[in-house]
């Protein structure tokens, strides 16, 4: 059972971290764009 709570907590950091990396990677994208623009 301890086996059984483990693997799920793991899945759910998991996916969270995920997210919020996409979130991450998303917002550093459109930084560079706008700095990108700035420069140019």
């Amino acid at each position: 059972m301890k086996n059984l709570f483990a693997i799920v907590g793991f899945i759910v950091t998991a996916k969270k971290a995920l997210e919020l990396y996409r979130e991450y990677s998303v917002l550093k994208r459109e930084k560079d764009q706008c700095s990108a623009k700035v420069q140019a």
